[in-house]
């Protein structure tokens, strides 16, 4: 299936599994050793064994198990004062009145006595052993599971080439490396580049950070003292020590990776032939990029973004923050993240706070590939252009795609029609040419217009428009006949290519409309449309067919089945193109422009990428969608279920479609670009066959069977 299509979800660490499985079993332990501290007690109690004093009752405490009286117990023959806080058990609490003086009976335990004529209480022990039963069989349910998920088969293997000299050398390597501390990232940069951080945010960290460091001292200190107690004690109050010292070690936890980040500063410095990148939060090492592996570097936000055929996502922040520059790379790289376990957790629940942000990538980790990286930096416009020129690309303005209409016979002149009531209309020129028709209401209920035929009295429906609503646009054939129904005035217009309403981005509208396109190549996105859209086509510079796009539904109105692309509709655009729209509402086109960087056939631009959907086996859907196909040389096999037309479309670097597309198969590249169109409601299904071992371009580099998203 397509990995862009499945959402990449974290996998659960297993070190996270087994501390939640060794908690468990040491609760059960404690339990099991509280059931039969009780159980003993109770026994000694029966039979009148324990050390004799007297309980002084001082203050009653009511909970949902009763009343019990708490006081001070003396020995008798005691030289010193009584043990305060201790609870009295074996008599009814109704029974005792305050500041009483009753017989009591130490039977071992720290924080209770018996009433020597009480009698022994057995429900603590049941309500101990229950406990420790629970939890206990959790521990062993959880251990079950992770033992069985292990790989035991490797693990004697691993054993034999386990060798404790080289993993310290290793260590010791890693530890004492200059990229480590940051040494070798220092010295003048070619691009001066400041890495900075949303100032609000960390201004909040800092005010907070003396009261957090304050807390950690506090609890290390408590925590110590804990470790040095030499009072005797037994196993459960051991245990209960050593949980406490390990959760008063967390504010120390918290206060080192504040720390981190309000003391050291990110950079990122131009060195030779190389980006260097330091950020001693989310990197235990510098970060290197080598020019040859830079594609490009854009600035995000209201400009264009980025979008991967294979390869991660890595966003260098640790707040859920904006950022400004993307470093595009022509293959995987694998960063030096931290353990998201013990390296940065602080900020992992930082950004999990905010479920808008679920599906974009995290923190780097350890052992993946990256094709995309992420920064904040001051005045990313500037830092484009100079590590741009320092890559080597030449600089070249941009040139602001126009609409260039072909040769046309109406071309620079109209033919209005004018009339009351009903009336055929036939369209004919020198040159019989696809003509832009424009209906306008004059003061009738409505005006109707279908494409009649000679002899006929009805023909196909093309516009309604009601009284006081805007003119609709329509296509019509060079040799078509339109008929008129109305019970008042009219007006029809007939123009050639450049009447249409001109867009560079984005344009609304209401009803059927006729619109060119003046921008860069990109992907459409339909919101609005009324009850019904019709159909979406598209056309050339001279109002001839191109292909239709089919029934593009609006945002608002798509489902939740199939699962796959359920929810996402797009369409490819190329620059010059004519949109005719068919709807019965108001509706609103919006164009991402999207681009392929030179030499890279995997890695597109702009923000129209977020909507191109990547696929390497099959995939399925409902709606017309724009696909990039990541795998080898295949034949693709197309399949529909429903009604109305069905169509697969090969895109040329210009986003035009290439070929009369179809339901036969489809000999595919890799990168390939396609866009599905559908007339109808129904389901559709892509797949591939493999027809040869050809390897991918060497311009990926990457291996087969990477995420491709």
């Amino acid at each position: 299936m397509s990995g862009a299509l499945v959402r990449r979800s974290e996998s659960f660490s297993p070190s996270l599994a087994w501390a939640g499985i060794l908690a468990a079993l040491a609760f059960a332990v404690f339990g099991l050793g509280q059931a039969v501290r009780e159980d003993r007690a109770a026994d000694r109690v029966a039979a009148g064994d324990g050390r004799a004093g007297v309980f002084v009752a001082e203050s009653r405490s009511c909970g949902r198990g009763g009343c019990s009286w708490y006081g001070t117990f003396t020995p008798g023959g005691a030289p010193n004062a009584g043990t305060p806080g201790i609870r009295l058990r074996g008599v009814d609490a109704d029974a005792v009145a305050r500041d009483e003086r009753v017989a009591a009976l130490d039977v071992g335990a720290r924080d209770f006595v018996y009433a020597a004529d009480g009698s022994p209480d057995r429900d603590e022990a049941v309500s101990a052993l229950l406990f420790g039963l629970v939890f206990g069989a959790l521990g062993l349910a959880g251990a079950a599971i992770m033992l069985r998920r292990t790989p035991w088969a490797e693990l004697p293997e691993r054993l034999r080439h386990f060798d404790a000299a080289d993993t310290v050398r290793a260590w010791a390597r890693d530890l004492l490396t200059p990229d480590r501390w940051g040494w070798s990232a220092r010295g003048p940069s070619a691009v001066p580049v400041k890495i900075v951080r949303a100032p609000l945010r960390t201004l909040a960290w800092a005010i907070a950070y003396p009261f957090v460091l304050l807390v950690a001292i506090v609890s290390v200190g408590a925590g110590v003292g804990l470790l040095l107690d030499d009072t005797p004690a037994d196993f459960e109050m051991r245990l209960i020590n050593l949980w406490l010292v390990v959760v008063l070690l967390l504010p120390a936890a918290l206060a080192a990776q504040i720390g981190r980040m309000l003391l050291l500063r990110p950079r990122l410095r131009v060195l030779g032939d190389e980006i260097v990148i330091r950020d001693s939060v989310l990197l235990w090492k510098a970060a290197r990029l080598r020019r040859e592996d830079v594609a490009a570097v854009r600035p995000t936000g209201d400009g264009p973004g980025g979008h991967l055929g294979v390869g991660g996502h890595a966003e260098l922040t640790p707040f859920r923050e904006p950022l400004n520059l993307d470093l595009l790379l022509r293959t995987g790289v694998r960063l030096p993240g931290r353990r998201r376990r013990w390296g940065n957790w602080l900020w992992l629940l930082h950004r999990g706070l905010d479920r808008r942000l679920a599906d974009r990538p995290l923190v780097p980790r350890r052992g993946e590939q990256y094709r995309r990286i992420s920064l904040r930096v001051r005045d990313p416009e500037r830092v484009a252009g100079d590590l741009q020129r320092w890559l080597g690309v030449p600089e070249t303005s941009p040139r602001r795609p126009g609409f260039e209409p072909a040769d046309h016979f109406l071309r620079g002149r109209h033919a209005v029609h004018d009339g009351t009531g009903d009336q055929s209309l036939t369209i004919k020129g020198t040159s019989p040419q696809p003509v832009l028709a424009e209906i306008s209401n004059d003061g009738a209920p409505r005006v109707r217009v279908l494409a009649g035929r000679s002899g006929l009295r009805q023909g196909a429906p093309l516009a309604s428009v009601p009284r006081g609503a805007s003119a609709a646009r329509l296509v019509v054939d060079g040799e078509t006949r339109l008929r008129v129904k109305a019970a008042g005035a009219w007006t029809v217009t007939l123009g050639g290519p450049e009447t249409a309403r001109a867009f560079d981005r984005t344009i609304s509208g209401r009803g059927s409309d006729v619109v060119r396109y003046e921008g860069p190549p990109g992907i459409g996105i339909l919101t609005g449309g009324g009850r019904e859209v019709g159909e979406m086509l598209l056309r050339g510079s001279d109002l001839a067919l191109r292909h239709s796009l089919g029934q593009v539904v609006p945002a608002e109105r798509r489902g939740t089945e199939p699962a796959a692309l359920a929810s996402l509709c797009s369409f490819a655009v190329p620059s010059g193109a004519v949109l005719e729209l068919r709807a019965d509402g108001d509706w609103n086109i919006e164009i991402l422009p999207l681009r392929q960087i030179p030499g890279t056939p995997d890695l597109l631009e702009g923000p129209g990428a977020d909507h191109v959907h990547t696929f390497d086996d099959s995939v399925q859907g409902a709606h017309p969608a724009v696909l990039l196909y990541t795998g080898p040389s295949a034949r693709l096999e197309t399949s529909y279920l429903g009604k109305g037309a069905f169509a697969v479309h090969r895109l040329t670097e210009g986003l035009a479609p290439a070929g009369t597309g179809g339901d036969e198969p489809i000999d595919l590249q890799p990168w390939t670009l396609l866009q599905v169109s559908t007339d109808g409601p129904g389901r559709w299904r892509l797949r591939t066959t493999a027809v040869g071992s050809t390897a991918r371009p060497a311009a990926s580099g990457l291996q087969e069977g990477s995420p491709s998203r």
